[in-house]
């Protein structure tokens, strides 16, 4: 018996240690083993101080502590790693350890790195706009600078914390500094770390906004009627064509496609870039927006006191759109003159001495057509005015903002009739063209607060005229009051105006 249970305790031995063999055999035939990793690509220092620290970790953890490579092949990667300036430089001896001496001796400039980083901070453009997209970088760009600046041994403190958060509060837009400081409870200084988090909130609450509001103006709501006939209602800037309904002549493109309720185009533009909407005057861009039920703040779609916007008017600050402002003497009077509507929108003849004028001894005001056009700057349409006696050209500051024209400044004046001088303090340059882009010019700009004219002084009756169908106004809203907004002097002219007149009647010549 004993000898039987020595047999079937052996027997067993042996299967236990046959199925853990098949156990560890089985292991190594497993897919995961067979998985090729991609190569890790040798990284590259292109001579830049801030990055030779991270080079140098990167590539020593990879090739210099690497036992199965010998010296002259760790040479060999590190000569192919460096790039411009590091590539040129010469060690004492011929060997890996002498070459890297000789970088860290180069690169290892504590001072150097420590004012690239403060630059790096301080050089952070200003931001105009509540966008979490400007908002992030300035974040990530802080955090990884100051990371830097602890790597070299720089501890921040409270002093270091209260002079960058002060540098930081005057870059970012004026509406997350208002919110920065009644977030604030105690009278007691933040630390910089406490800014950087309410930035991080700030992005995530832009963000739910931009993405609730597009929501709201792009998901289609479906509403039952009563026929049960599904009707999708659409919150958007651009809505359904309710007049017109396809066809079978129709294009492809066409079918699905939603239209401009200002044009009536399928083209693909919100309402503030509608080429006819921005060919009328502010008024008439506040009716449109009254009889859509567009916001006058934003232009969206939803009723203006419920809009949550923060922008307001780049003119006066107030609560409605810039491309809806007008000026205080845009207001209606009554007119007799042939030819002319009673909705006449007044104007300051004072300040539009130089493009109009009254005479006293007649009650009516003597009214003319200036030669005016319509130019595009950026591919945005503006409204100009032609004068061959100017030996400048001016635009408004209002135009030059909302077109992002860079402006320098300067110390210079114009002269008008009797002599008025007006200083200027910049100027800029654009390039204006018309809409198919055969003329363009490259011009040199005044910029003046405003251009003190709206032309015509009134709405023109203009359907006894007969205009010549076979000629493309420059101009084609000539008879609407609108805002100029900028003025070509004699230097461009002649080059716009051409050769040929077309007589319409005793007062009009094309």
């Amino acid at each position: 018996m004993e000898e039987d249970a020595e047999k079937f305790k052996v027997s067993i031995l042996v299967f236990l240690s046959k199925y853990e063999e098949q156990k560890t055999e089985n292991a190594k035939l497993s897919p995961k083993s067979h998985i090729k990793l991609p190569d890790l690509p040798l990284s590259t220092f292109s001579s830049k101080f801030q990055e030779f620290e991270n080079f140098k970790s990167q590539f020593m953890s990879v090739i210099g502590n690497n036992d199965s490579l010998n010296e002259s092949q760790k040479l060999m990667y590190l000569k192919s790693a460096l790039k411009n300036e590091a590539a040129l430089i010469q060690s004492d001896q011929d060997n890996f350890d002498s070459l890297l001496k000789a970088l860290e001796n180069r690169y290892e400039n504590k001072r150097a790195m420590v004012d690239i980083h403060i630059a790096g901070i301080l050089s952070i453009n200003k931001l105009h706009n509540e966008n979490p997209t400007q908002i992030r970088p300035l974040i990530d760009t802080v955090r990884n600078r100051m990371r830097s600046l602890k790597n070299l041994k720089l501890e921040s403190n409270s002093l270091s914390d209260a002079i960058i958060l002060h540098v930081l509060n005057n870059k970012i837009d004026k509406e997350s500094q208002r919110l920065f400081q009644l977030s604030l409870t105690t009278t007691q200084v933040p630390s910089l770390q406490d800014f950087l988090w309410f930035l991080d909130l700030r992005c995530i609450q832009l963000e739910s906004v931009i993405k609730s509001d597009f929501a709201e103006k792009s998901i289609p709501i479906k509403n039952k009627s009563p026929s049960g006939v599904n009707n999708s209602r659409w919150k958007s800037f651009l809505t359904k064509d309710k007049n017109k309904r396809s066809t079978s002549g129709e294009s492809n493109s066409n079918q699905g496609q939603k239209a401009c309720v200002i044009c009536n185009q399928f083209k693909k533009h919100y309402v503030y870039n509608c080429e006819m909407f921005l060919n009328h005057s502010p008024l008439e861009r506040y009716e449109l927006c009254k009889k859509h039920n567009i916001c006058t703040n934003c232009l969206n779609f939803h009723p203006s006191k419920s809009c949550i916007s923060k922008s307001r008017c780049q003119i006066c600050s107030s609560f409605h759109n810039t491309k809806l402002h007008r000026d205080k003497t845009d207001v209606s009077i009554p007119s007799t003159a042939e030819g002319f509507t009673d909705t006449a929108p007044k104007v300051n003849s004072e300040q539009c001495f130089a493009l109009r004028s009254t005479d006293n001894k007649n009650s009516k005001p003597m009214k003319y057509l200036l030669s005016t056009a319509v130019a595009y700057v950026n591919g945005m349409p503006v409204r100009i005015i032609l004068d061959s006696a100017s030996e400048i050209n001016f635009i408004s500051s209002d135009c030059a903002m909302s077109l992002g024209l860079k402006r320098n400044r300067i110390h210079s004046s114009v002269s008008g009739i009797n002599g008025l001088a007006q200083d200027i303090k910049y100027e800029t340059n654009a390039i204006i063209s018309n809409k198919d882009n055969s003329f363009n010019e490259s011009l040199k700009f005044m910029v003046v607060p405003k251009i003190p004219s709206v032309t015509p002084s009134c709405n023109l009756d203009i359907s006894k005229l007969s205009l010549p169908k076979h000629i493309k106004l420059a101009d084609p809203s000539f008879h609407k009051p609108a805002k100029i907004s900028m003025l070509l002097g004699a230097q461009v002219f002649f080059k716009i105006i051409k050769a040929d007149q077309i007589k319409i009647n005793d007062s009009i010549t094309l």
